[in-house]
């Protein structure tokens, strides 16, 4: 099976529940590069590429031989998260890829391996395939969109999607939840 991916990382430097939440450490990394190692796991992830608004972030990025890109002013804030992957793809060249994945910094504790959700995603043929909680709604986690959609513009039709029982870090309470669970499976 022959799959290419491209994975973006957005994280943008200011967080309105918790103060640089995607610069904050557990078990010695950033939430950022806890997602890094998440993707770099994968057999099928080509590039990688962190978008977003502080030097600092960028300075992670390419810390952890990554790329980076500039995230627009209009896309900080509390910007809908599927406009920074259409900016994304409208700024790199995306067309040898097959799937865009989206890993949002703040679910530092995912329970699934990317490949084993990319390979669901391909066998099912999903279009959009994304990581939703144990009550069914989405958390950011991972989100599969396949490329040649995302590249026409198309609104997903074939969508999926996958428990991931992760902690959504919002505030100082759920950052620690995250840590101990973390720290317990070591």
């Amino acid at each position: 099976m022959t799959i290419k991916v491209i994975v973006i990382i957005p994280a943008k430097s200011h967080s309105n529940r918790l103060k640089n939440k995607n610069i904050s450490k557990i078990e010695g990394k950033t939430l950022i590069e806890h997602s890094i190692h998440y993707a770099k796991l994968s057999k099928y992830v080509e590039e990688i590429y962190v978008s977003s608004d502080s030097d600092f972030i960028k300075k992670i990025s390419f810390d952890n031989k990554v790329n980076y890109i500039d995230r627009p002013e209009n896309l900080l804030g509390e910007a809908e998260v599927a406009d920074i992957y259409v900016d994304f793809v409208n700024k790199v060249d995306c067309t040898k890829f097959d799937y865009l994945i989206a890993l949002q910094p703040d679910h530092p504790d995912r329970e699934n391996k990317l490949d084993e959700l990319i390979e669901y995603s391909f066998n099912k043929k999903y279009m959009d395939l994304f990581t939703v909680n144990k009550d069914g709604t989405r958390n950011g986690s991972v989100r599969i969109i396949e490329m040649k959609f995302l590249l026409d513009g198309k609104m997903s039709r074939r969508v999926g999607s996958v428990m991931d029982n992760c902690t959504n870090i919002e505030t100082p309470e759920t950052f620690e939840i995250a840590r101990k669970k973390l720290e317990s499976q070591v």
